[in-house]
């Protein structure tokens, strides 16, 4: 019991660990930092435009050391840059805040599309990122398909889930409560359903035989 017991904490710490580093930290609370204080200082709108080109930047410099970039990254980093053009030419900050409904809601109807594809977008991912030496025998079993039905519609509910709280949070609180929240839970949500569709798979074919 007691091993059983270490290993469960073990992993426990292991995820912790891979969400609460040193890129959570530049990618969300510094940005969130940097919004509060021009926001505070009732410069929102510049606040915005340096946040968002903050997280660009995390994102190019990130592909520049790795040489590869990560699709999910990818897309917040384009909605990012199409949030800021919008914010420039309306001089609104709403249109960078609402930039990650409308992302939440494409991503959504994307993996939930991807469902008819041959290969989903989440297995394109993991099997492109983490999942290199699964066989390709294996690959055309039944049970290696189901699961990643499985976890594209765990990322669609993630999605739409992530698109209703922003919406309620817009329209609830401050500005810069929703901004931080909202950067917040999108960079632990995510980590958390990315290391779910890496362990996931692999208790269930376990467990399907």
């Amino acid at each position: 019991m007691e091993k059983i017991s270490d290993n469960n904490s073990n992993k426990k710490y292991s995820v912790l660990k891979n969400i609460f580093n040193k890129d959570f930290v530049v990618s969300a609370i510094i940005p969130i930092i940097i919004f509060s204080v021009f926001d505070k200082m009732e410069m929102t709108l510049s606040g915005i435009i340096l946040s968002g080109v903050w997280s660009i930047g995390v994102v190019l410099i990130n592909f520049m050391k790795d040489h590869k970039i990560n699709a999910l990254a990818a897309m917040g980093a384009s909605f990012a840059g199409i949030g800021i053009i919008g914010t420039v030419i309306s001089k609104n900050p709403t249109f960078y805040l609402v930039a990650p409904i409308i992302q939440d809601i494409l991503l959504a109807l994307v993996f939930f599309g991807s469902l008819f594809l041959e290969r989903s977008l989440i297995q394109i991912i993991v099997e492109q990122s983490y999942l290199k030496n699964v066989s390709e025998e294996f690959k055309k079993q039944p049970k290696y398909k189901a699961v990643w039905r499985i976890v594209t519609i765990a990322w669609g509910v993630l999605n739409i889930s992530q698109a209703v709280l922003r919406t309620i949070l817009l329209y609830s609180v401050s500005m810069s409560s929703y901004y931080a929240m909202s950067t917040l839970y999108g960079n632990i949500s995510s980590p958390l359903l990315l290391t779910f569709s890496m362990l996931f798979p692999k208790w269930y074919w376990k467990r399907i035989k």
